[in-house]
């Protein structure tokens, strides 16, 4: 097959561990289009042609769909543990329900046919969620809520070249003879191999009969995670010392699995959210039609060391450090609220009352004006002084989505891409978010960071309340 004949797949994701293993597995039947947020990721060549590398911010729902443009097939891997700007007020669950909508929305506008989901395992029963893996079920229903096709894969952690888990789990058996559990440790999950997420995928991709399913991937025997230390210990020829514990430690045990699993701090809190539950996959017909495929524990093991036991390297830890330095003199400020929606609000009346709340609230010290062009002003002491002028976004539209650009003011510097704020309303959540993006402050950075951020912070905090009460 011509390169030009295979299915162009848009790859949000790609530079991670999955996305690096998907396109060298997949790289025969499809072109990709790998979508990053990271500068130096996007200027590297692969050696193969089967890879184009393309620079987008996924925060901006207009980038996004000019670069899903032109492709069939949709992968989103995406998940909003790592801070993509110099100041990230925001938490994941917010950041992944507002980048689950852009993609999908783009993924309609540009005329993608199908998108594959990879997620996590949940319980089979109906107990109250973790916040990590409430923001997965989340994802999950804001992808299915357009009129693309979707499939969900769902895994616990994924042994293989570079996994993160993997890593850790290794790295905690190579330098701790004496481990003490936590009661999170306790607790049942299911690993596989980044093989058999590649099978799983490629049948998602080229088999229609997978389409729109849902389907739980499990390649290891259920165990708990103080189990798969002690296995993990005796393939290594190490003997592992435990002793269990009957509380959770959270706070603790994150810091230490943290320095001796040499895995940043954000990605052991998913971990331990899993592991409040009992996880195993759910059997169904994609993970019985991929059973003599199946690779066992052992086996996942010997592939993701090198001679000496120690884990291969994160395919990102290339650029990681230049990506972060990038992100500190790039100065930029993101901002993601979750505030509840009044029945029968649009984004545009929601962004209306914001303007009409501050001056109330503020009075004879803030004053917000909007011209007969719909530029919004931000004014203080009776409109002597512009604090920040914003300017409607063409990409705007009254009922969900209502953006703005920071384009002047005081405290504002001009920037290339401008800034933006943006109300978006999930009526069906009952929610909207309240965001600000690529906002570069005038202020120098410390001062900035102790006033007027934190003023934000309180100003929106305010104003959710306010539509809570109203709601």
């Amino acid at each position: 097959m011509e390169i030009t004949d295979k299915p162009l797949v848009a790859l949000a994701g790609a530079s991670g561990f999955v996305g690096t293993h998907l396109r060298m597995r997949l790289e025969a039947q499809f072109r990709f289009r790998a979508l990053t947020r990271s500068h130096n990721v996007a200027e590297q060549r692969d050696s193969g042609q089967a890879t184009q590398w393309q620079h987008c911010d996924l925060y901006s729902l207009p980038r996004l769909t000019e670069a899903l443009r032109g492709c069939t097939l949709g992968i989103y891997l995406v998940h909003s543990m790592a801070p993509s700007c110099r100041l990230m007020q925001a938490n994941f669950e917010d950041t992944d329900l507002l980048l689950a909508d852009n993609f999908i929305r783009a993924a309609e506008a540009a005329g993608l046919k199908h998108v594959v989901y990879l997620s996590g395992l949940l319980p089979q029963g109906d107990e109250p969620l973790s916040p990590h893996l409430r923001s997965r079920a989340e994802v999950e229903a804001v992808l299915k809520s357009r009129s693309v096709q979707v499939t969900v894969l769902r895994a616990g952690l994924i042994f293989g070249p570079g996994g993160s888990s993997f890593s850790m789990l290794t790295n905690l058996v190579r330098r701790l003879p004496y481990m003490i559990l936590p009661a999170w440790a306790s607790s049942m999950t299911q690993s596989v191999d980044i093989e058999n997420i590649c099978d799983a995928f490629e049948e998602c991709l080229c088999q229609p009969q997978w389409t729109g399913g849902t389907y739980d991937l499990g390649g290891h025997e259920p165990m708990s995670y103080g189990a798969m230390i002690c296995r993990t210990g005796e393939w290594m020829g190490r003997s592992i010392r435990t002793i269990s514990l009957p509380w959770h430690f959270f706070a603790l045990s994150r810091r230490w699995v943290s320095y001796f699993g040499r895995v940043p701090v954000a990605l052991v809190r998913p971990l331990q959210e899993s592991l409040l539950h009992d996880l195993r996959a759910a059997p169904n017909p994609l993970l019985e039609h991929l059973k003599p495929r199946l690779i066992g524990f052992e086996d996942s093991l010997a592939r993701a060391v090198d001679p000496d036991g120690r884990p291969l390297p994160n395919p990102r830890s290339r650029t990681q450090s230049a990506d972060q330095q990038h992100i500190r003199q790039a100065r930029r400020v993101r901002s993601v609220q979750r505030m509840a929606l009044p029945a029968g609000w649009s984004a545009g009346q929601v962004a209306r009352e914001y303007g009409i709340w501050l001056s109330s609230r503020y009075r004879g010290l803030l004053k917000v004006d909007t011209d007969s062009a719909g530029v919004v002003r931000f004014s203080l002491l009776s409109r002597r002084i512009v604090l920040l002028e914003l300017t409607p976004s063409p990409f705007s539209e009254d009922e969900r989505r209502c953006a703005f650009y920071i384009s002047g003011g005081l405290l504002s510097r001009t920037v290339d891409p401008p800034g933006r704020l943006e109300f978006r309303t999930f009526a069906q959540r009952g929610c909207l978010i309240a965001s600000i993006h690529g906002f570069v402050p005038t202020l120098p950075w410390w001062l900035y960071v102790n006033t007027q951020a934190r003023a934000h912070l309180l100003v929106m905090r305010a104003f959710g309340r306010y539509l809570s009460r109203v709601s």
